[in-house]
């Protein structure tokens, strides 16, 4: 139980910024999450040791972003602007937390929605080796073990992604301007 206990404190932070990484929040991210731990007790006689098991909870993980996409794809959902409203005013209509600098907070929300919609335009494997490097910091072994490349793929992956990047986003910089 110890041990239980340490690994996920270790781990589990880790798992949540993976999510968020991948444009998931709140419920999405600790359903997913749940899911990820219940799937890694239940096959924890297939992990044969040849991973950190960190490296190992972010494969289940990735593939539980993936099934949770395919699923999100068919769901309709309600709009929930009353409560985005509710949560940012007051009833008397003022802001309970008013954004410090309104031009530069609209600034950096468009270039993040930038770089949102131009992530969705990579493929699976590029995104993902892009968020496991350059967000989260993981060591290059790490990510092709995760990710089931050569070190050789994982450069041309991570090159592509950039380079994909960098043309969508001045591409849009571009359209704005």
């Amino acid at each position: 139980p110890a041990f239980l206990e340490a690994l996920f404190k270790e781990v589990n932070p880790y798992l949540v910024r993976v999510c968020i990484a991948n444009d998931l929040y709140a419920e999405s991210a600790q359903e997913i999450i749940q899911d990820t731990w219940v799937v890694f007790f239940s096959d924890l006689d297939r992990f044969e040791g040849r991973s950190q098991i960190r490296t190992y909870l972010c494969g289940i993980l990735f593939n539980k972003i993936r099934e949770h996409r395919r699923i999100q794809g068919r769901t309709v959902y309600e709009d929930d602007s009353e409560k985005v409203l509710n949560h940012t005013f007051t009833p008397e209509g003022w802001w309970k937390n008013a954004p410090d600098n309104p031009r530069r907070l609209a600034e950096n929300h468009q270039l993040s929605e930038f770089v949102k919609e131009c992530l969705e335009g990579l493929t699976e494997q590029q995104k993902a080796a892009f968020v496991m490097r350059e967000v989260e910091e993981e060591e290059s072994s790490q990510i092709c073990h995760t990710l089931s490349v050569s070190l050789a793929n994982l450069r041309v992956l991570l090159f592509r992604a950039k380079d994909k990047l960098r043309k969508c986003v001045e591409g849009k910089i571009g359209d704005e301007v």
